[in-house]
């Protein structure tokens, strides 16, 4: 079960840096790409914001 957890995880990276862009016109993948490379967000605010959700969601 961990396994298909993680690999659960990995496909919602790929969804959220890649297939989820293709279509959305509010956040692109170029705009996310140059975003996080600007410095406006960090890897690590991005991480956080899945933990805080996460840690709500099973900490109840």
């Amino acid at each position: 079960m961990k396994e298909i957890i993680l690999n659960t995880i990995d496909d919602l990276c790929s969804d959220f840096t890649y297939y989820d862009r293709k279509e959305d016109e509010q956040l692109s993948m170029e705009q996310l790409d140059e975003t996080v490379k600007s410095g406006e967000i960090t890897i690590d605010e991005m991480v956080e914001r899945f933990r805080k959700n996460l840690e709500e969601t099973y900490t109840k």
